[in-house]
This record gives C-alpha cells, sequence and structure tokens, in this order.
C-alpha cells in the first residue's frame, strides 16, 4: 500500500538518532537540537501537571494487548508504557471495547489509542496515528484444510470474525463478489476459537494473533500467505498534535536505542518492524 511521504520532522529525528539533531526549534544553527526534550516541554499542560497517560485498549488482542490477571500486558501495552516512560510520563490504562477507542480519543476521556487498529484512511477522520508496527491479515482454518485460495476461498463458507474491526468489511465486500457461493458472516470475539469449534469454517484476523492461536492449538492452521500487509497505529485526538510529535519522537528514541526491537523479539512479531514512524502513513 502506498505510504504518504514523512515529514522533514521525522526525518530529522530518523537522521539525527531521534535524539539530537541539527535545525532550528530554539538552538543556534549548527547546534545540535534535543528533539525529544522539545517534545516532552510542548506536552499539554494537563498531561505534564499530571505525569500520567490515559492509554485505552481492547485486551482482548494477545500477544499485542491483553490481561494476564489484573494487568494489561502485550506488545502494545509495553510499546506505550515505553514511549511514556521516555516522556517521563506513566501510563494509566482503561478497558474500552475496540468499536469505542476512537470516539474516546476524539473526545479526550482518553489521551491514546493502542489496540492493534490498522491505521485506514476512514479512521483518520477522528484520529492521527502514529505506525509502529506492519501486519497483514491472516486466514486461520481447521487443519488439512490448507491454503483456501485467499480471501476468494472464502466463499461457500462461514467465516469468522471480531466485530466492529476491518474484517466485518473485508469480509462483507468479499461476500458480495462470491455470486451463487455464499459467505456467511459468523461475528465472534474469538474468531480462531469458533473454527476448531465447528462454529465457522474460516477465520480473518491480524497475523500476530492468527499465528498465536495456531500456535495453542494444533487443529488450526494457517491458509496461505499474509494479506496485504499495512500499519499499525497509536490513536490520537487530530486536535492534540503537540501529543502525536511527542510520542512520535519518544518512538524513534526506542527504535534508535534498541528497545523497541527488543520488544517485537520478546513478543515474536520481529517479521512486523516499521521503522518509518509515519504519522497517518496507512493511507
Amino acid at each position: 500500500m502506498r505510504r504518504r511521504i514523512v515529514s522533514l520532522l521525522v526525518t530529522a529525528l530518523v537522521l539525527g538518532g531521534g535524539a539530537a539533531g541539527c535545525g532550528s526549534g530554539g538552538a543556534e544553527a549548527g547546534k545540535p537540537v534535543d528533539r525529544l526534550a522539545e517534545a516532552k516541554a510542548a506536552l499539554p499542560d494537563a498531561i505534564k501537571k499530571a505525569g500520567v497517560l490515559v492509554g485505552g485498549t481492547d485486551p482482548t488482542f494477545e500477544p499485542m494487548t491483553f490481561m494476564q490477571g489484573e494487568t494489561f500486558t502485550g506488545l502494545d501495552v509495553q510499546l506505550l508504557e515505553a514511549i511514556a516512560a521516555k516522556l517521563g510520563l506513566t501510563v494509566k490504562w482503561s478497558n474500552v471495547g475496540f468499536g469505542d477507542l476512537l470516539d474516546q480519543v476524539q473526545g479526550h476521556k482518553i489521551d491514546l489509542s493502542v489496540s492493534s487498529m490498522f491505521d485506514r484512511a476512514e479512521r483518520q477522520q477522528k484520529a492521527d496515528f502514529v505506525n509502529y508496527l506492519n501486519a497483514g491479515t491472516s486466514i486461520v482454518v481447521s487443519k488439512g484444510d490448507g491454503d483456501i485460495g485467499g480471501m476468494p476461498g472464502l466463499c461457500g463458507r462461514r467465516v469468522a470474525v471480531q466485530p466492529d474491526t476491518v474484517y466485518v468489511d473485508m469480509a462483507a465486500a468479499q461476500a458480495a463478489k462470491c455470486g451463487g457461493k455464499k459467505l456467511t458472516l459468523v461475528r465472534t470475539q474469538t474468531p480462531s476459537a469458533a473454527v476448531a469449534k465447528k462454529d465457522a469454517d474460516a477465520a480473518l484476523n491480524d497475523f500476530p494473533i492468527a499465528a498465536l492461536d495456531v500456535q495453542r492449538d494444533g487443529s488450526l492452521e494457517l491458509s496461505g500467505p499474509q494479506i496485504e500487509a499495512i500499519p499499525y497505529g497509536i490513536g490520537v485526538a487530530k486536535d492534540r498534535k503537540t501529543l502525536t510529535t511527542a510520542v512520535q519522537a519518544a518512538l524513534y528514541s526506542l527504535i534508535n536505542d534498541g528497545t523497541y526491537d527488543a520488544l517485537l523479539t520478546k513478543w515474536k512479531v520481529t517479521e512486523g518492524a516499521l521503522r518509518t514512524g509515519a504519522i497517518n502513513g496507512g493511507a
């Protein structure tokens, strides 16, 4: 998918190590500028005073975001906590249904959303997205079904999708192309489990989530290669540009000091590494 050109600020952050680069922004010409310090200083006053970012997530997307007892964890969770630490902040987590995340970001009920959310053009109407990982769509089927032929292979099958996700639209769009071979949507919070229980013939999900489901349940397998990898984004209200810039600067610092790669390795999603740090780069 074609991505937008990253801004000059982003380029400066990459070339300058995410913390110091040459430029203006309050420093004399030719002297290093601490971009992360600038971003911290420009944070909204209410956030600086509280020392806290309110992060919203739907913790049903293991290994990206899930609950371990009473604790939020997963790549999304630990990445945002690392971003907050770079900004001298902590994260207060809020459990928010996936379909409500952007409304809560837009209404400033939460400061950020991070929940394996694809950065798509229609979502950019409500929020700006700092891109941090590439993920494709995977099809999960029963062991032995093999490669069913991608999206066209869903025709004539019951297809499990999680409500309020892009997969509802993807499956519906494919259903319109199926002609006489009816594609039946099965809406469920646990798509792979629906296949395992024979309540569905196939499931659509993000690759990291689908791969973990298959690893844990020997009755399942991935069908064919990933479909159209696009970036996940951390959602920030469109009227909070300084917060967006701060998240972006902190992300670059994590990329440059190795923390980003260490987290991807820990959660076994290194194939999704995305170091552009683009804002709204998914459309």
